[in-house]
């Protein structure tokens, strides 16, 4: 049997939070999905608005929709991984509620993976949608620095960095057996924030990251997203890199290739804290010097 003839069992994951006013477009863009075999497996954080009702009147009639509502707020990442251990399936991804996908996202997918039997995860490019409160764009965006990167150490040295558009690996297709290695999402020192990170750095050192060069993602980056909430500090910038060692030390790896890849992580981020740390007192060396 050729891979496209299979049609192995995916199960989006969507965790919802406040989020009745933006999620119907991604609630219809699963529904239009052309792939056969998908279950939307969609789990409100006990939201205060009308987010679980909504999803609850879309999934009427609609067999492959599955909603559950619980009885108390668990968190983002509580929230992610009781739908990760639900996910029945040999390949999940996360729906994130206010990112539509195009109709053949999922079916792309599933055919990269199929063929790159040693990838654990495909994604793909996408539109990123910005509604910002001085200024709104819309353009498409693709995240190529993965591409042909063979080796944990070559993929770790580039999401290690978390420059460009390391996110767009976030809305891809992984295997279920890969993330069932790495355990799931963790809280950490700076709690959940940017916790996507450390998970995501984890995945890449169990196998191949695939990109197919399609924008099937609608990315929209809006004032009322999770993500732009966010605010980098001192304290939660060290939070989230210990957090990267942690997940590299626990990855499921020999241990001498765990220790050279925490090693090589190590030197990144001192050779990062250097660099910054020279143009801090290079402004304040500016700053000080007599006006000419």
């Amino acid at each position: 049997m050729s891979p496209t003839e299979r049609t192995p069992r995916v199960v989006a994951c969507m965790p919802t939070y406040k989020a009745a006013g933006f999620i119907e477009p991604t609630l219809q863009s699963l529904a239009a999905q052309t792939y056969a075999n998908l279950q939307v497996l969609i789990s409100d954080d006990a939201s205060p608005d009308g987010s679980f009702d909504l999803c609850r009147r879309f999934a009427e009639g609609r067999p492959q929709f599955a909603v559950h509502r619980q009885a108390r707020n668990l968190g983002w990442i509580g929230n992610v991984n009781w739908l990760l251990e639900r996910a029945e399936a040999e390949y999940v991804f996360f729906a994130f509620h206010d990112d539509p996908l195009e109709p053949g996202y999922v079916q792309a997918l599933v055919d990269a993976l199929e063929c790159s039997p040693d990838a654990v995860l495909a994604f793909t490019d996408a539109v990123v949608d910005f509604r910002g409160e001085s200024e709104s764009w819309v353009r498409p965006m693709s995240y190529t620095e993965l591409d042909g990167l063979g080796t944990a150490r070559e993929r770790l040295a580039v999401l290690a960095q978390r420059t460009g558009l390391w996110w767009l690996p976030n809305r891809g297709l992984f295997r279920k057996s890969a993330a069932v290695r790495v355990g799931g999402m963790r809280r950490h020192l700076g709690g959940e924030f940017c916790a996507d990170w450390p998970w995501l750095l984890h995945l890449s050192l169990l196998g191949a990251f695939v990109r197919v060069p399609q924008p099937l993602v609608r990315k929209v980056w809006s004032h009322e997203g999770l993500s732009k909430s966010w605010r980098w500090s001192a304290h939660k910038r060290v939070a989230v890199t210990l957090a990267c060692l942690t997940e590299i030390l626990r990855a499921d790896l020999p241990v001498n290739e765990r220790m050279r890849l925490a090693a090589d992580f190590s030197g990144y981020w001192v050779v990062r804290w250097a660099l910054s740390a020279a143009r801090s007192v290079a402004r304040a060396t500016r700053s000080s010097l007599p006006a000419r």
